[in-house]
């Protein structure tokens, strides 16, 4: 009995110690916060003069998609071993799916043309953000200090050459457009005279809120925001999911469309949708064959 007891009792103890020695899983943010740290403590004094900007700098809320001299330090300036770090940061805020498309998008750029830029001086209690932002793709973390975070972005996609990259977002459009009765099609329409349809702008009075569409194409609109925030890490999407509970949810957020959407891009399809509010924008412009401009920011006032 004796006996059966000690190997009980030492069975139990390889277990316990096997569980304590497997590795713990890291959040993502935990994971993007650690490697902006250390990518920020790699750069020079030199690099830093040009990197880093005021946390509250208005450049941290700006959205330009052309390729154009920035402000923070071009990649050219930094060492390979700080290229990899970036990519590191890339991949901690995205999913595989967003990694992915992120990625692609910066080989349309040379490294002239890309740009690194702290706001703040990134640390573990700290308020501090860090963005890239180059032609067609800006990708913008904050971190508010243990503080609540009230704001996501601004978030810059697409591309020239698009390509597939988009498609199954593009898709998802496409069938909800075809899924809208002619009565709130024509309601949608007529809310967006005189809205601006460019990407980035701001929603206005344009749209239908999702809770007054059908069945389906409620569904199929919440579907195409889900879409867009499959780009992001869960920790980065529960910052956007969090911004739409607290303002009214995903149903009060509205739809806005222009043109037709009837066939992609590469098909020779030019519409441009938007979904949000005043808080919110979740947008689409078909800027022509091939060429895309998308833009995600949330933003709660006080």
């Amino acid at each position: 009995m004796k006996k059966c007891f000690v190997l009980g009792l030492t069975a139990i103890l390889m277990c316990v110690a096997v569980f304590l020695s497997r590795p713990t899983a890291t959040a993502a943010d935990d994971a993007e916060r650690a490697i902006a740290i250390k990518l920020f403590r790699s750069l020079t004094d030199e690099q830093k003069k040009l990197a880093v900007l005021d946390f509250n700098d208005k450049e941290r809320f700006k959205e330009v998609f052309p390729a154009s001299k920035r402000p923070g330090i071009p990649y050219t300036m930094l060492t390979a071993e700080q290229k990899t770090m970036i990519v590191d940061v890339v991949k901690a805020m995205t999913s595989e799916y967003g990694a992915q498309r992120c990625l692609e998008v910066t080989k349309e750029t040379p490294e002239g043309s890309r740009y690194l830029t702290f706001f703040g001086e990134p640390s573990d209690k700290k308020s501090f953000a860090w963005r890239i932002g180059m032609h067609h793709l800006t990708l913008l973390f904050a971190e508010f200090g243990g503080e609540k975070a009230n704001e996501f972005g601004p978030i810059l996609l697409g591309g020239n050459p698009a390509k597939t990259l988009w498609e199954a977002e593009e898709k998802i459009a496409i069938e909800l457009y075809a899924s809208l009765k002619p009565e709130e099609l024509k309601k949608i329409q007529e809310s967006t005279k005189g809205v601006s349809s460019g990407s980035g702008a701001a929603m206005g009075k344009g749209g239908v809120r999702i809770a007054d569409l059908n069945d389906k194409s409620r569904k199929l609109a919440s579907d195409l925001f889900s879409k867009r925030l499959d780009v992001f890490s869960a920790d980065r999407r529960k910052v956007v999911d969090d911004v739409v509970k607290r303002d009214g949810g995903v149903e009060n957020l509205r739809l806005a469309i222009w043109g037709e959407l009837k066939k992609s891009h590469l098909e020779g399809g030019n519409g441009h949708w938007r979904i949000g509010s005043d808080a919110v924008v979740c947008d689409w412009q078909t800027a022509g064959k091939n060429h895309l401009h998308m833009t995600l920011r949330g933003r709660l006032k006080g």
